[in-house]
């Protein structure tokens, strides 16, 4: 399942078993928040350094932007969507969810790393040398 699709039914998937059975947290609304705003800069920073790039079927490495830090930006920016809204929410079950999203998130880089090795050969593995996959490389 694509980033979107997956957060977003990780979070549809807490908030309804929270009506099932609530497992509710201390809010921390302006923490939760904060983690929001954070996640949605780096989604906004990592659409505007893909530019008109169709990250589904690149032509081009895209390299710079938040994407010079981490391979997978727009994936490390819909985790702490994630996360923040559970935590603004006081939700445990949308924060419970969250594992169960980041591993289906990375089967799916694992796939994509596959393919843009056969598209893009030593430049891609030079990239994946200086470039951490989710966070930045020491």
């Amino acid at each position: 399942m694509p980033i979107p699709e997956a957060s977003l039914a990780g979070i549809a998937a807490g908030f309804a078993l929270e009506q099932l059975s609530p497992w509710r947290l201390k809010r921390r609304r302006s923490t939760g928040w904060s983690i929001v705003g954070a996640g949605s800069l780096i989604i906004a920073q990592s659409l505007k350094a893909a530019g008109s790039t169709e990250l589904s079927r690149p032509q081009s490495l895209v390299t710079s932007g938040p994407y010079a830090v981490s391979r997978n930006p727009m994936y490390v920016g819909w985790a702490l969507l994630q996360l923040g809204i559970g935590v603004a929410a006081g939700s445990g079950w949308v924060l419970a969810t969250l594992p169960f999203v980041g591993a289906a998130v990375h089967r799916g880089v694992l796939s994509e790393e596959r393919r843009l090795s056969e598209k893009f050969g030593d430049e891609y593995w030079q990239y994946c040398a200086t470039t951490g996959r989710y966070l930045p490389q020491r």
